[in-house]
């Protein structure tokens, strides 16, 4: 009989385990698609201000400081640059770099961009 309850405490703390670890996982999921929107929303925000607002992005950039680290976050937003390129030092450069659309190449354009990266983006702004 002993055993049998031992057996079941240990059932039971094995299922309540499973079951924190299945909330943690949904709560990482949505928080995840919630980044994802964002993320969604910005890019379709800076490609209406970089092509229709440029004098705001102009009063927007003038505020920028720091200098690019080349960590690439900013080309893997939603998903990766296919020219993007990665390298062994964790370095990353652009393919067409020369070429690049106005929307890499003014990124970031406001304080919110950075937080739509993952990553370590040396960019800051100042406040006006």
């Amino acid at each position: 009989m002993q055993s049998l309850k031992l057996a079941h405490t240990s059932l039971n703390r094995r299922r309540r385990t499973l079951e924190r670890s299945l909330v943690a996982q949904r709560e990482r999921a949505v928080e995840d698609a919630k980044f994802r929107a964002r993320q969604a929303q910005g890019k379709l925000r800076r490609f209406v201000q970089i092509n229709f607002r440029k004098e705001e992005v102009a009063a927007d950039l003038e505020l920028r400081r720091g200098d690019c680290n080349r960590c690439g976050a900013c080309c893997e937003i939603l998903f990766k640059c296919p020219f993007l390129k990665k390298h062994a030092d964790g370095s990353s450069t652009c393919g067409i770099y020369e070429d690049r659309p106005n929307q890499c190449r003014l990124f970031p354009i406001n304080k919110r961009d950075i937080q739509e990266v993952r990553g370590t983006c040396s960019y800051y702004f100042i406040e006006r």
